[in-house]
């Protein structure tokens, strides 16, 4: 099986699954290959080989809902791929109005999984997707200078326009601002260097994304404020 190779991704095949997988240990002729946790090479484990697909269409041209096929496959039969995923626009609101200080935007890429507080997970499961969304903030916040002090406002851009309760996506805004402290942006996330996260929810993205807008704190203005 020519398709199977290490260090390539393979991504789920059902629709709502955003799984995705590297190859870290495949001979030609095994029955089962050992594959990570793309994004972080973590829970390494042996899967199936009858599960790692050329392409994610059957013969038929037929979208597999089961199974992973590679990221970087291009299916030459069955329905058309969808268009790739262009990059939101920035955002429009003013979430600091008339507020003093230096601004930042941290954008995470879309279709990440994400925490919510009602969710009842593995405590691995939790484990692996706070420590992807950690990683993708501390990516997205390279180049950042280092504050002090700063007010986080949080936006959840949701993927369809149904109602939500963003204080539930905490868990993830929390793993967001962990992943600044990780990049040195801040020198903790504790209430003498931090206000917030407060959480909105933002404009509809394909697929949902987080995005952190960091306001910095001037001394005369934050000292009051942070001590209370």
């Amino acid at each position: 099986m020519n398709h199977i190779r290490k260090g390539r991704v393979f991504a789920a095949c059902h629709p709502q699954d955003t799984a995705r997988i590297r190859i870290v240990q495949y001979e030609e002729g095994d029955s089962r290959a050992l594959v990570a946790d793309a994004a972080t090479g973590a829970r390494q484990r042996l899967i199936l080989v009858s599960s790692l697909h050329p392409t994610a269409v059957t013969g038929t041209g037929n979208r597999r809902k089961s199974g992973y096929a590679p990221e970087d496959a291009r299916p030459v039969t069955g329905p058309p791929a969808p268009p790739p995923l262009e990059e939101p626009a920035a955002e429009v609101t003013d979430w600091f109005d008339g507020m003093p200080g230096r601004r930042f935007r941290v954008a995470l890429p879309p279709r990440l999984l994400l925490l919510n507080s009602n969710q009842r997970l593995h405590h691995h499961r939790r484990a692996d997707i706070t420590r992807v969304l950690r990683r993708a903030a501390w990516a997205a916040s390279r180049g950042l200078p280092f504050l002090e002090q700063a007010h986080i406002i949080g936006v959840l851009h949701p993927e369809d326009r149904q109602r939500r309760d963003p204080a539930n996506w905490y868990p993830s805004f929390k793993a967001c601002v962990d992943g600044l402290v990780d990049q040195g942006v801040l020198e903790d996330d504790d209430h003498t260097r931090v206000v917030g996260p407060d959480m909105r929810i933002g404009h509809v993205v394909s697929g949902s994304r987080l995005v952190l807008h960091l306001r910095e704190l001037a001394a005369v203005e934050s000292a009051p404020e942070l001590r209370k």
